[in-house]
Formats: C-alpha cells, structure tokens, sequence
C-alpha cells in the first residue's frame, strides 16, 4: 500500500477549517505519529510520554472489546494536524449543506516517522493511536475497526501547540467517584466480588440501613448532594482496600467470592460501627476521622483490630468497641493526644508516610496479642 484515503466533510469549527470523517484506526496511525516532549531531543514537543498500560488497554478495547461494560464501543474523534501539506492532496467530490466531501489521498512514500518531527501530528488521540497499526513484538495485530477522526492541514507548530494546550486544559476529567459508580451498576454483582471486592463494599456500606455510613459517601452526580455526604466514593474504596489488606486473617478467609465477601463486609461494618460509637463527637465531615490521613490510618487499624477479634471469635460492634476504646490512649511521637480535629496535630501529617506513622501509633495502643496465638486461633474460626 502506497497511499491511505480518507474521506471527509470539509468545513469550519470555530473559523478553522477542518477535515471530519470515518477511518480505519489502523491507517490513521499509519500516516501519524506523537511529537513527544523531551527536553533534550525534542524540546518543542507538545505530547506527554507515552503510558505503555494506557495503550495497551487502549488496543485491547479497539481490538477485542476488553474492559468495556455495554454491549457498545465508541471514541471521540482523533484529531491530527498535517503539518507539511505536500504529503496530502485533496479532491473535492460533491458539496451539500455548505459542505464539501472531499477525498483526502496520504502518500505513505513521502511519510518520513525516523525523525522526532511528524509530517502528521497527533494532536489527540496518541494512546489510542499507538498500537492501533499493529506490534509484531507483542503480536498485535493492525485495528481496522472504525473510529471518528478530525484533521487539520497545514496549522502551525505555534497553531498546534496552542490547541493542544487548549483541547487539554479544558476537558475536565471525570470524577472518578462517579466513574466507579456506573461500573458498580452496570456490573453483576457476583463479578463485583470477584474483581472488585472494596468497591462492592463499599457501595453496600453506603446503601446500608445498619450501617454508620449509609447515605454518606459522595458517589458522584449532582454537585449539592456533596453537602450531606461525609467522604467520596473513591478515598472510602481506598480505605476499605487498605483495610481488607492490612488484615491478615480477614483477607484469607476462605470461600468463594460470594461467600468471602459478604462476611468480610459484615466484619468491616462491625469494626466501623464500633469506631463510629466510640468517638461519636468526632463522626463528621468536620474532623480528620473520615478525611484523608485519619480515615486511612483508622482503616489500617480496622484490619488489625478485625483480625484480634477473629481470633478471640467474637466479632460483632460491643466486642470490637472494647479494642476501639483503647485506641484514645493514642500518643503521637511528639508525646500529644490523638486529636481528630482539623486544626490539631494531625493535620501535619501528610502522603502515606504520615498515614502508616499514624496507623503504627494507633496500633501501639492496643495491648498486643502474641502472634503464634492469633495464628492458631484464626485457624479454628469457622466463616
């Protein structure tokens, strides 16, 4: 093959003209390439670094459908830049509407990808684009499904540049909150178990009428909802994954997803509603209880304290209050109390390290339990 065709509606959006139309991904990513920034080789670049994952899982949509949730696919338009216009000649074929269809004619003989300059900038859509022709080293094959695409001919590097930046800095990223609610509902909940055990939780715990967090989690959605909810569907995942991981025995109860985890669920409800009794004037979206640093370390600690119950077999709320109660007796390195408020020393806490300094401070307040035992007592528990 020594040419690509494409064609297109020629028109103006915004006063520039543009070229709109259908095409193979596959040949879309034949006549293009990324202008990668890099400071040293490329210094007027406009694309960031390439994510290999992204453009794997990217490929593996376009190809095989993997990872989407509906039974349809779509994408946005890619959108190229020809910057040198000698490479493409344009043949007007009929107009309508004020519009001309115009047949766009590549010639991949004049195409040059060995330099760090593209004849055919992708100005977005790179990930989508990167494995679409195909990758003899990981036996990919070319994308020849059918994708929206939008060109512009003979724009600048300046021109592109200031589009890039344009296209980029005004596309809000979805929340991802809402994004992990509508995969919750379009997923079996049996699947959820199984590939999304903390999110499948999580959701419950929001849903829940014996739970000390039903209708609290922010899920996405209408923005005036976030003023009677205490945290957001993401960071409360977060934490229950950290604490599903910190409890050895909780994550290693046996059984299938189905059976493991609603009983881990029920284990987790207990431990929360314990800390919620427990410092009950703390239990708002005013405290650092069930915000960032403090929520994360409680969820640590609910791992530990869950797995001192269960080896003791007693694991409703009263039994894991008693275990809760002792962790007021919290001392910071700098010898102060546990303070939950926004203000107090916590609030120097900062990342993950301040998370597990705190979690080990909480932690050494419950008088340990000789691990050999633990082991062996898990051991006889029946789940």
């Amino acid at each position: 093959m020594t040419n690509v065709e494409l064609y297109a509606l020629e028109g103006k959006s915004f006063g520039l003209v543009t070229y709109r139309g259908y095409a193979k991904l596959s040949e879309l990513a034949r006549i293009s390439q990324p202008d990668i920034y890099d400071e040293s080789n490329n210094p007027g670049g406009i694309q960031r670094d390439l994510d290999t994952a992204h453009a794997v899982n990217a490929y593996e949509y376009a190809a095989f459908g993997k990872g989407k949730l509906g039974e349809y696919r779509l994408w946005p338009e890619v959108v190229l830049n020809v910057r040198d216009p000698s490479i493409v000649t344009r043949d007007a074929v009929t107009k309508a509407g004020g519009l001309n269809l115009t047949k766009l004619t590549f010639d991949l003989t004049k195409i040059d990808k060995s330099t760090n300059t593209p004849q055919v900038s992708r100005v977005d859509g790179n990930h989508r684009l990167h494995f679409a022709e195909g990758d003899e080293k990981r036996k990919f094959a070319p994308v020849d499904e059918i994708t929206p695409f939008s060109i512009t001919i003979g724009l600048d590097v300046a021109g592109e540049q200031a589009l890039f930046a344009d296209v980029n800095d005004n596309q809000k990223g979805m929340n991802t909150s809402h994004l992990h609610n509508i995969r919750y509902r379009l997923t079996p909940q049996m699947k959820t178990m199984e590939t999304s055990p903390a999110l499948w939780i999580s959701e419950k715990l929001h849903e829940d009428p014996d739970s000390p967090f039903l209708g609290l989690v922010y899920k996405g959605g209408v923005r005036s909802q976030g003023a009677e909810r205490y945290i957001n569907l993401t960071s409360f995942k977060d934490g229950v994954e950290l604490l599903l991981s910190s409890g050895k025995t909780l994550k290693t109860m046996p059984g299938s997803p189905g059976t493991r985890v609603p009983a881990q669920y029920l284990l987790i409800r207990n431990y929360w509603n314990a800390v919620k009794k427990i410092y009950s004037s703390d239990w708002t979206k005013k405290t650092l209880l069930l915000k960032g640093v403090g929520y994360r370390a409680m969820s640590i600690a609910g791992g530990d304290i869950i797995d001192r119950c269960l080896a003791e077999g007693k694991t409703n709320s009263k039994d894991m209050e008693t275990l809760v109660e002792r962790t007021r007796k919290t001392r910071l390195d700098d010898g102060r109390s546990l303070d939950w408020s926004k203000d107090g020393p916590l609030s120097s806490y900062g990342g993950m390290k301040g998370v597990n300094l705190l979690a080990d401070r909480i932690l050494a307040s419950i008088t340990p339990v000789e691990e050999s035992t633990v082991d062996s007592l898990a051991k006889e528990v029946a789940y």
